[in-house]
């Protein structure tokens, strides 16, 4: 089977490398590992143009090239959005990763020099380079003909050799492989009759839950949306599977706090979730390679439909336009898709639709979001700790449990603060202490209360959810527990300080020197800066490293006598990790 590319039509990949037309001018502006973006001038009443990638005589891809005045993110005298803007300040954001890729430059129409049409053309290329080598000439060809590049001239030739040769990656795509929107090398989504099946089953499964749970209809959304319409049926070069609803709040705000109760619901119905600002990924707990998305979108009071996610076209959905939804059959299996599908498609898209784009990029083409109704980080770390808890169980406590039952003295009372699944509270109630576990997450405080029935230590360990951030939640439960006797307590924190916002921090400590007296224990284990820039094996959610020495130094202004103080490597390794932990024991 020889390999097509999007909107080919039967016409074998490596058509095109002759018989070239008219030259176009042109020039591919930026090339790095992630990204080939460039432009071409036409003029404006000129048919939509083709930009094919090749790597030697291979056609690898082709996508259409765009109007700049349209569906185009990198408008002359306009800045260039990357993202849907976050709802959290930079600090407050779960750690990534720097981006090793540089910003791809804006191209500014004072370097065009065109008084024609400039039409702007991507391609994601990540996947590439593992298939060339020196002396394999990548070129950009518009009607036969090379686009200049530049810094490199007419062509370019990789400076590393990748792992396979461009002979593996033609047998790739005579086999039916694309290189994908995220620049992968990939089986094509309409050949790959098992994703199919797989993900259009999870669709169905979580519609159920917010069809019953909610009373709201998931439909098809984004590139899924546009392959039912425009295709008939899946994207090739499609790597994921959008959905979305209509909440019925009218506010950001609201809808976002209904994303993050679907969320929890999912999860209590077995779905391993990850929340992004903009959308749920769910994945099937059996089989987490597979994944659909959900995207919340809402009216606003002025009837606009909202996107927090984002657009790329430039006209607006009413609630008058809204006609609800109807059903669709693909290949694999129906779902449903909105009533106006064609002009959904078009405000998501732009007009220029119809044309397949396989380096469609977001970063350039986003012309609208809506980031009143991102996620905010509290909500999405709620959502993130309560599927950690339903999808991982520990049977014993940890080093630094194994380190503090060991120290001579150790107060018999113990206050885990941010208990999680009451691993630790569990293994001092083995041990014989009276421990009360405090957590935000009902699903962490629901297994923890199990687990201490199961060991029958449920008459010494007790569990109660408590928001640290509340001021007030916090004082009780320290009033609870410090008021039931006069022997010494223990304020244990693992694994917590990290994982707060150092305002909540502040509250926590202040409330702690409230309640503490004289023999009082404050034990506490966390990451600190040198931490940071560290490989995680869970990077998903939020994570804020502070200085070690300065945490002494406040638990000596608060009364504390520092009795044990380290900061190093080994003490809390994990699955290949082993984190720069900062471990303190103090007594007032």
């Amino acid at each position: 089977m020889r390999s097509r590319v999007a909107g080919d039509r039967g016409r074998p990949s490596g058509a095109g490398t002759s018989g070239a037309g008219a030259r176009v001018p042109g020039v591919v502006e930026t090339v790095t590992r992630q990204h080939v973006v460039g432009w071409v001038s036409v003029p404006a009443e000129a048919p939509p143009l083709r930009v094919h990638l090749h790597v030697g005589r291979l056609r690898v891809a082709s996508t259409y090239a765009t109007p700049d005045d349209s569906m185009s993110g990198v408008k002359a005298g306009r800045g260039r959005r990357d993202a849907p803007p976050s709802a959290a300040p930079a600090a407050a954001r779960p750690t990534q990763r720097k981006r090793k890729d540089p910003a791809i430059p804006r191209p500014r129409g004072d370097r065009r020099n065109s008084l024609r049409q400039v039409r702007t053309f991507s391609f994601r290329v990540h996947g590439l380079w593992a298939y060339v080598r020196p002396g394999t000439r990548i070129t950009v060809r518009v009607q036969g003909n090379p686009l200049p590049i530049n810094g490199h001239g007419m062509y370019l030739t990789p400076r590393q050799k990748g792992k396979h040769t461009v002979a593996e990656l033609r047998e790739k795509l005579d086999q039916g492989h694309v290189l994908t929107q995220f620049g992968t090398i990939e089986l094509s989504k309409k050949l790959d009759t098992a994703w199919q099946q797989a993900v259009l089953r999870l669709y169905h499964q979580t519609a159920k839950v917010l069809q019953e749970e909610f009373d709201v209809e998931l439909f098809f959304v984004y590139g899924t949306l546009l392959g039912a319409v425009r295709e008939g049926g899946w994207i090739g070069h499609d790597v994921d599977f959008d959905a979305a609803y209509v909440s019925r709040h009218d506010t950001g705000e609201a809808a976002a706090d209904e994303l993050q109760r679907i969320a929890l619901a999912l999860i209590e119905h077995g779905f391993d979730v990850v929340a992004h600002p903009f959308a749920l990924h769910v994945h099937d707990a059996e089989d987490p390679s597979r994944r659909i998305d959900i995207f919340h979108t809402w009216f606003d009071r002025s009837g606009a439909l909202r996107f927090p996610f984002g657009v790329a076209g430039t006209g607006t959905v009413t609630r008058d336009d809204w006609k609800g939804t109807k059903p669709v059959t693909l290949p694999g299996g129906d779902g449903l898709v909105p009533a106006n599908d064609v002009q959904m498609v078009a405000h998501l898209y732009g007009d220029d639709w119809r044309n397949p784009k396989p380096g469609f990029t977001w970063d350039l083409e986003r012309t609208d979001s809506a980031p009143d109704g991102l996620l905010t980080t509290a909500q999405r770390t709620k959502v993130y700790w309560a599927n950690f808890y339903s999808h991982n169980r520990y049977t014993s406590g940890s080093t630094f449990f194994e380190f503090v039952n060991a120290w001579p003295e150790m107060a018999q009372n113990v206050l885990d603060i941010g208990c999680g699944d009451g691993r630790d509270s569990c293994a001092f109630g083995g041990a014989g202490r009276r421990v009360l576990g405090v957590d935000q997450s009902p699903v962490g405080i629901e297994h923890a209360s199990s687990q201490a029935a199961e060991r029958g230590i449920d008459d010494r360990v007790r569990f109660r959810t408590c928001d640290v951030t509340d001021i007030d939640d916090l004082g009780r439960a320290l009033d609870e527990f410090t008021a039931t006797g006069s022997e010494p307590v223990a304020f244990y924190m693992r694994f917590f300080l990290h994982a707060i916002p150092e305002v909540a921090q502040a509250g926590l400590m202040a409330a702690i020197d409230a309640h503490a007296r004289p023999g009082d224990w404050l034990v506490a284990e966390f990451r600190t800066d040198k931490d940071e820039n560290q490989a995680k094996v869970h990077s998903r959610h939020y994570r804020r490293f502070q200085n070690a020495e300065t945490f002494r130094l406040s638990l000596v202004d608060l009364g504390f006598e520092v009795l044990h103080f380290e900061e190093s490597r080994g003490l809390s390794p994990y699955k290949g990790e082993d984190p720069v932990l900062c471990r303190v024991v103090a007594r007032r």
